[in-house]
C-alpha cells in the first residue's frame, strides 16, 4: 500500500492532464453553457450568446440599476 499523496505532485499531474486535453476544463464548460452550440463545419465562426443568458443578464442589470437608483434617493 502506498503512503499519502503530496499536494504539489498531485496538482502538477492534474494540471498536465488538463493541459493535454483542450476539450476539458471549467472555462470550456462555461462557454458551452452560455454560448450557442459550436458548428463543426465552421471552427472559426463566432458563437453568439444563448437567448436565456442575454435575457437573464438584462434582467439582472435592470434589477441592479433599480436598486442603485432607489438606494441613492435617501
Amino acid at each position: 500500500m502506498t503512503g499519502p499523496f503530496a499536494v504539489k505532485p498531485t496538482y502538477d499531474a492534474l494540471r498536465r492532464y488538463l493541459r493535454a486535453r483542450p476539450d476539458m476544463g471549467t472555462g470550456k464548460a462555461v462557454l458551452n453553457c452560455v454560448l450557442e452550440p459550436k458548428n463543426p463545419f465552421e471552427e472559426k465562426a463566432l458563437r453568439p450568446p444563448q437567448r436565456w443568458f442575454v435575457l437573464w443578464t438584462l434582467l439582472a442589470l435592470l434589477g441592479l440599476g433599480c436598486f442603485l437608483y432607489f438606494a441613492e434617493l435617501q
